[in-house]
């Protein structure tokens, strides 16, 4: 739909532009059967100048409206089934946003076209009708004149004169003179001869078909009067007496039934013609020749395209509905709300939180839209904000800014002419002054990011949000971005010219004591919810970016194939490395740009100085290479390539040196490329799962949280064995020591083939290791979603222990044995006896099995069972905290403040004790506020010590005053825990 009215504004506009043309520059030019030619071909040309789409590499003005808020809710309409989702309680339903309605907005419209493009063609149906019952009335009167070769037709006075095709309907009522009559025949013949009528009814239809776009009517009218412009000068060319002509034209009248799709001798065009008759000027030959660019013009503005707008996120990273609906469902034990999921196309912003209206509220985070509803307390409004913090990873999106340089790229920043400290004062004063007062009120303020151009001559340009501060404050400081008002700046430079530049705003602002009265609604969903994707960011590129991945990769001339014979023409081996019998193959590192020219070759690996010197000039001297690409664009890309240097195959029978090979092979060297290369057992797929059932990841590399991509060359035998596996780049922290064995020990290859004849071939490979996908290793147990059910569904918190006020996490280990069925559980971390005895009832052999990955016969684990009160969300198998595996049973009864502070306390101890297990789990605690009871500091463990009824009031300061720093010293500086207690 959107696309559709999109297609309609810019074929409208361009219709109203040709009909401008023809106003200005045509109207009153006695250039006639240009003027025909012109307003017959421009409705083509409007019609298909939104259809071209010519890339330019440049930014222009574009008056499509994909960027307009019109096309983006129009756009919201059409969202894909399969990713949308409603959320509601008691129950979730996955399903269509869009309501179960019989007819939507696009469905009237069409109905509505329908109904007028029907009356229409009906009306013209009826006219074709008329006309023939006329024919029928006077055909046995009709005369045919063979000359002229015409159909002459009387009316008997039911339509005035006029011409249709080659017939010619007569009025025979008329009064006329012999001259008048001979003077009005030949008009009318030249409408039949220079075949009017065709125009006419290629106008009738274009007006049927588009009859909601006026510019077709107006061409329609212009047409009529260059017919009758053309008529008339013809006869006025065969008339002795011109100064008849117009008073036979203003003599006659209209009389009777007018058809439209006619050329009629009189119509109301009378005054025009005659004033066209006296125009003695001649034609002006310059409006003429303004036609032309004029309409490349036109065809420049609509039909350009630039090849990566601004707003065109050239990659996407967004969560499957499964994930999300998993997020959504845990939301709703905690949350009594409504939300439902758009994925939209294209956003203007990154992100855009919207104001609370009424009990809506509407967040836009990467490409999908949350829709809550419902909200019916602050408390609730502020748990939404919390679970907006969390539904951040699950859509993120990468901007291509294009020629644009980013601020790091410019030698000079760009900075406001005012100060970057006024500058920030004004907005930040100005961003405290608009914010609600119910966000002031709850606490909710916390900062704005947001992303903007300043461009050559220091003025800002399409500003958009990074990140959302919300209450529909964005919207606001956008605007006074861009405010003429607003501050100048001065514009960074690259290479000596003033150029365009990305650059960032960063706004915080906060009221620490609002925000700790409210701390438990905000914080009550964590910061991130299960695996971010990848570890993907909100991010920009621009043209100066370089990629080591792309969809298509950089090609040589003539493939593969023409680089070698490349080298083998054109490299020569120094005379120092061939004395001293130096060989060995360099890793030539260099970027193809997206014009195919290769830039920055550097030795990734070298052999010696005169080789790698040697391999470098011939690189640098390479043709130009058929450019990377990435979704059909040109790319910058890194290429990494190996160039081997072989002294074996020297002639030694040759009386001269100079022709000695370069880059061969003799018969005892692999082959580095081959008609059939090699493969691993089950394809890439096995290969992949091999390293997953094999490579662990070093103990090092975790604590140093080292990561990365080892690359290596190995050698598959003719036999498929894999030999002499090295090192091309590593990572260090024992990665690249582990990728070797892994590929010395890897099974059998199937050899590659040159000739229909297995060969030994060189092989290369990336293996990567990704601390985020380390839990993957040799030996890991996850709990099935069967298990996960048959907990969160079975286990109940114990009455006494709710009315206790008992919290804390129950650690149970879990021994498994090859197939992942439970043979024995143990609870090594209890909480009370109630709680443990349910543990135990519903944690043991009787439950269902656990998913293992790898080989062994046993396997072991801990299972982390959290009991809060009020607390965070009983998802299925959600950390909440940062504990792997972690499933939280939330009850209701006690508030207890401590018991938070209790429970963090004790998953650092289920932490310490998880780590003597294969499943590495990772703590949540990072730094440990101050503890301060009764006004004296107190040990972070001792919290542990403190039975909730103790309790008379608990405060947590996040950001210490400078008096409560002077006073309590610089370990306060990660916050402090104010408890007071009560009588015991």
């Amino acid at each position: 739909m959107a696309v559709l009215i999109d297609y309609i504004w810019q074929s409208t506009f361009c219709l109203f532009f040709f009909f401008g043309v023809y106003w200005v520059f045509l109207r009153n030019e006695k250039v006639f059967v240009f003027t025909r030619a012109y307003i017959l071909i421009t409705p083509i040309l409007a019609l298909l100048f939104p259809l071209v789409k010519i890339p330019v590499s440049f930014y222009k003005p574009d008056i499509s409206l994909e960027n307009s808020q019109l096309f983006r809710a129009l756009s919201l309409e059409q969202v894909p089934d399969e990713v949308a989702g409603f959320y509601g309680l008691p129950e979730v339903t996955v399903q269509s946003t869009k309501l179960p309605m019989l007819m939507e907005l696009k469905d009237y419209f069409i109905i509505f076209y329908l109904i007028v493009f029907t009356f229409l063609a009906s009306k013209v149906f009826w006219q074709v009708i008329q006309l023939r019952l006329l024919k029928e009335k006077g055909w046995y009167q009709t005369i045919y004149k063979l000359k002229e070769k015409y159909f002459l037709i009387p009316t008997f006075g039911l339509a005035p004169i006029f011409s249709y095709f080659n017939e010619l309907y007569w009025d025979e009522t008329q009064e006329l003179s012999n001259e008048e009559k001979d003077q009005i025949i030949k008009h009318e013949i030249e409408h039949i001869r220079q075949g009017h009528s065709w125009d006419i009814m290629y106008y009738q239809i274009l007006s049927v078909l588009f009859w909601f776009n006026p510019a077709i009517h107006l061409m329609r009218a212009a047409l009529v009067d260059v017919h009758e412009y053309l008529a008339d000068e013809n006869v006025l060319k065969q008339t002795t007496n011109k100064e008849n002509y117009p008073k036979l034209i203003v003599k006659i009248a209209f009389k009777g039934m007018d058809l439209p799709i006619g050329n009629y001798f009189i119509r109301s065009t009378t005054l025009k013609r005659i004033l066209m008759m006296k125009n003695s000027k001649k034609p002006n030959r310059f409006k003429m020749t303004m036609i032309l660019p004029l309409t490349l013009m036109l065809l420049a503005l609509v039909s350009m395209k630039t090849k990566v707008g601004l707003t065109d996120f050239l990659i996407s990273n967004t969560q499957k509905i499964e994930l999300i609906k998993d997020q959504l469902t845990a939301s709703q034990d905690s949350l009594e709300v409504a939300i439902k999921v758009k994925k939209i196309k294209n956003p203007v912003h990154y992100e855009l939180i919207g104001a609370l209206e009424g009990d809506k509220l509407t967040a836009q985070l990467g490409e999908l839209i949350y829709e809550f509803s419902d909200i019916s307390s602050d408390e609730e409004y502020i748990k939404v904000r919390s679970l907006i913090n969390t539904l951040r990873g699950n859509s993120r999106i990468v901007k291509n800014y294009g020629p644009v340089k980013t601020y790091d790229q410019v030698a000079i920043k760009p900075s406001p002419k005012n100060g970057e400290d006024e500058w920030h004062k004004t907005l930040a004063d100005a961003l405290a002054e608009i914010m609600p007062e119910k966000e002031k009120e709850l606490g909710l303020a916390s900062s704005i990011e947001l992303e903007y151009i300043i461009t050559s001559e220091g003025k800002i340009k399409n500003p958009i949000v990074r990140k959302s501060i919300g209450g529909g404050v964005d919207e606001k400081i956008i605007k006074m971005l861009v405010d003429e008002q607003s501050a100048s700046w001065t514009p960074g430079e690259h290479g000596g010219e003033k150029v365009d530049v990305v650059h960032h705003l960063n706004l915080k602002l906060s009221y620490p004591s609002k925000m700790a009265e409210n701390r438990d609604s905000y914080d009550f969903f964590p910061e991130v919810i299960e695996v971010p994707i990848n570890n993907t960011r909100n991010r920009i590129i621009n043209d100066d970016t370089i990629f080591d991945v792309v969809e298509k990769a950089p090609n040589p001339p003539g493939g593969m194939e023409g680089w070698n014979e490349y080298l083998k023409s054109n490299l020569k081996y120094p005379e120092a490395a061939k004395e001293n019998g130096i060989e060995g193959t360099v890793f030539v590192v260099f970027v193809v740009n997206k014009t195919g020219f290769i830039e920055d070759p550097e030795i990734l690996k070298g052999v010696s100085p005169e080789i790698d010197a040697e391999a470098l000039r011939v690189v640098k001297a390479s043709p130009n290479w058929e450019p990377g690409k990435q979704r059909g664009q040109d790319m910058n890309v890194r290429m990494r390539l190996p160039i081997r240097f072989k002294n074996g195959s020297i002639n030694p029978t040759a009386n001269s040196t100079e022709e000695i090979p370069t880059v061969v092979r003799n018969n005892n060297e692999p082959y580095d490329k081959v008609d059939t290369p090699p493969s691993p057992q089950g394809k890439m797929e096995g290969w992949n799962q091999y390293l997953a059932e094999n490579l662990k990841y070093p103990n090092t590399a975790k604590e140093n949280k080292t990561e990365g991509t080892v690359y290596l060359t190995f050698i598959v035998k003719k036999d498929g064995t894999v030999e002499n596996p090295e090192i091309l780049r590593g990572i260090g922290a024992g990665c690249d020591e582990e990728a070797l064995r892994v590929v010395r020990n890897s099974p059998k290859w199937n050899p590659g083939k040159q000739g229909g004849q297995a060969v030994d071939v060189r092989m290369r490979l990336p293996i990567r290791f990704n601390l985020s996908k380390a839990s993957g290793e040799t030996g890991e147990v996850t709990p099935t979603e069967a298990f996960n059910r048959h907990v969160t569904k079975s286990i109940k918190y114990p009455t006494e222990a709710r009315r206790s006020g008992e919290t804390g996490t129950v650690l149970v280990q879990l021994d498994f044995d090859s197939k992942g069925k439970i043979e024995s559980s143990k609870i090594v971390k209890g909480i009370s006896k109630e709680i443990d005895e349910e543990v135990d009832r519903v944690v043991n052999t009787s439950a269902p099995s656990w998913k293992v990955s790898g080989n062994g016969d046993q396997f072991k684990a801990v299972l982390p069972i959290t009991f809060r009160l009020g607390g965070v969300s009983s998802g299925e198998s959600k950390p909440s905290a940062g504990m792997k595996n972690e499933i939280v049973v939330v009850g209701y009864g006690s508030t207890s403040k401590s018991s938070k502070v209790i429970d963090e306390y004790k998953e650092q101890q289920f932490n310490t004790y998880a780590d003597k297990f294969s499943t590495p789990l990772e703590s949540s605690v990072k730094a440990k506020p101050m503890v301060v009871v009764d006004g004296t500091i107190k040990e972070f463990g001792e919290l542990n010590d403190i039975k909730p009824s103790e309790i008379k009031n608990m405060e947590v300061v996040k950001k210490p005053s400078s008096e409560d720093l002077s006073k309590y010293g610089e370990g306060a500086k990660n916050g402090i825990i104010f408890v007071q207690l009560g009588k015991k």
